[in-house]
């Protein structure tokens, strides 16, 4: 089996959040899926034989990032090596995002300035951080959440939890997190909220840390905070309140 799959970017400058890649090879998708927990989404089609596998940003850049994927363009001959550049910078920025080592756009051509949102960003550092945990990291947006984690392969087993995505300082309403824990019961699975802290965010937190008796933050070394929530958690402190929605 292969050490390394190779895929093929799909990136416009104009909208880096909708950037992909595919992957044609069966045994770099087999290799992708059972030996780097990366899962992807398969694309099938009556006219396409093999089906292609599908790789979101997250995905690409952890693959990247950890050597087992390697970017190619699908472009041909003058028009390969500027797409290469352009694949090269997308790809360089997210990482450096990951690792903490955020520069500003002037290292990249003017066509190509990184363009992700602060949400976009977060969302590769928690699926960075649940994937370093040891899951397998899918996405669900069929329950309203950012992520599904694994503990193992999802053709044989089912996720453990849905991960929603929030601004570690963000406000939403608590009808919000009632809807969130009901499906979460409905599907059995358990509901995490992550975050990811600011430099900022984590003095105020370290601060506090001795004031608080009984925490639900578990603290990750990467400054991603996972709250967990259960229903049942939910409802009892509702009824010891006195609180009704």
């Amino acid at each position: 089996m292969t050490d390394c799959a190779v895929a093929i970017l799909v990136a416009s400058p104009l909208d880096f959040e909708a950037t992909y890649a595919l992957v044609h090879d069966a045994q770099h998708i087999d290799f992708l899926q059972q030996v780097c927990r990366i899962h992807g989404s398969l694309e099938e089609n009556l006219t396409r034989r093999p089906p292609r596998l599908r790789l979101a940003l997250e995905e690409v850049v952890v693959g990247v990032q950890k050597g087992f994927l390697r970017l190619e363009s699908a472009l041909k001959n003058n028009d390969r090596d500027d797409h290469s550049k352009s694949i090269n910078s997308i790809v360089e920025r997210a990482i450096r995002t990951l690792v903490g080592a955020d520069t500003d756009c002037r290292d990249f051509d003017d066509d190509f300035k990184w363009k992700l949102s602060l949400q976009r960003r977060e969302r590769l550092q928690i699926f960075h951080d649940l994937w370093n945990k040891g899951y397998i990291v899918t996405f669900g947006s069929k329950f309203g959440a950012d992520f599904l984690i694994y503990k193992d392969s999802p053709k044989h087993a089912h996720a453990v939890a849905l991960i929603v995505v929030k601004g570690f300082e963000e406000e939403f309403a608590r009808v919000d997190i009632v809807s969130f824990c009901r499906i979460a019961k409905m599907v059995k699975k358990q509901l995490v909220f992550a975050s990811v802290r600011t430099l900022k965010e984590r003095e105020c937190e370290s601060e506090r840390a001795d004031e608080k008796t009984d925490s639900l933050l578990d603290v990750t070394s990467s400054d991603v905070v996972y709250v967990s929530l259960t229903h049942a958690l939910l409802v009892s402190r509702q009824d010891e309140s006195g609180d009704t929605m």
